[in-house]
C-alpha cells in the first residue's frame, strides 16, 4: 500500500504543470495581446483614457488586497489564476496594467505596440519551451526559451507591421532580443516591467541612429 503514494509523490511535481501553466499563459497571451491591439487600433484620446481608468482601478484593486483581508480572499477563491506568491503581492496583471500605460505615454506608438506583444507572445512561449529543457539554463531559465522568446517575438513584429502604423524596419529584430534578454537575466523588477521597457527603449534608440 506504500508504494502507491510514493510513486504518486515521485511524479507530483509533474501533474501541476498542465493546469496551472497552461491556463496562465493563455489568459497571459490573451490579456497581454489586447492592450497592445487596442493601442493600434482605437483613436490614441480614447486608449488615454481606457489606460487610465484601468491603472487607477488596478491601483485600488491591489490596494483593497492588501488593506482588507476579505478583499484578497475573494479574490483568490475567483481567480484561479494567481501565482502562489502573488497571492499576497502585486500581481503580474497589474504591473502588465501600469507598463502598458507608462509605455504608452512615454514611446512612439509603433514601439509601445511592439514592445507589448514581445511581453504578450515572448514570455508564455519562454516559459512554455522552457519546461522542456532542464539542461541549458542560465539564472535558472532556458536557454533554448530564451531562444523561442525571440524567434517568435521577432515574427509577431513582423506580422504586427502589417498595420500601416508600424514600421516593418531593422530595430524590430534588437528589440525582440532585447526584450528576450531582459527575461532572462535576473533583475529585480518583475518581467513584466522589464520586458517592454528594454524592447521599446531599445527600439526607440536604434530607431534614432
Amino acid at each position: 500500500m506504500n508504494k502507491v503514494p510514493h510513486r504518486l509523490s515521485d511524479l507530483g511535481h509533474l501533474e501541476p504543470v498542465a493546469p496551472s501553466i497552461w491556463p496562465r499563459r493563455i489568459f497571459h497571451f490573451l490579456a497581454g495581446s489586447a492592450i497592445p491591439l487596442l493601442i493600434l487600433f482605437l483613436p490614441r484620446g480614447t486608449m488615454e483614457w481606457v489606460l487610465i481608468a484601468t491603472s487607477i482601478v488596478a491601483v485600488v484593486v491591489e490596494a483593497g488586497r492588501g488593506l482588507v483581508p476579505g478583499v484578497n480572499d475573494v479574490a483568490i477563491r475567483l481567480i484561479p489564476l494567481f501565482k502562489p506568491r502573488e497571492r499576497y503581492v502585486i500581481t503580474g496583471s497589474t504591473f502588465l496594467i501600469l507598463i502598458s500605460t507608462l509605455v504608452f505615454f512615454t514611446f512612439e506608438k509603433q514601439f509601445a505596440v511592439l514592445a507589448l506583444m514581445f511581453l504578450a507572445v515572448g514570455d508564455p512561449i519562454a516559459a512554455l519551451v522552457g519546461i522542456w529543457d532542464p539542461k541549458l539554463r542560465v539564472f535558472g531559465k532556458s536557454l533554448v526559451g530564451t531562444a523561442a522568446f525571440i524567434v517568435c517575438a521577432s515574427a509577431t513584429g513582423i506580422l504586427v507591421a502589417l498595420h500601416p502604423d508600424v514600421d516593418l524596419a531593422w530595430w524590430l529584430v534588437p528589440g525582440a532580443a532585447a526584450a528576450g534578454i531582459a527575461e532572462l537575466l535576473p533583475l529585480p523588477l518583475d518581467d513584466n516591467i522589464v520586458i517592454p521597457l528594454a524592447g521599446a527603449g531599445t527600439m526607440a534608440l536604434l530607431a534614432m541612429l
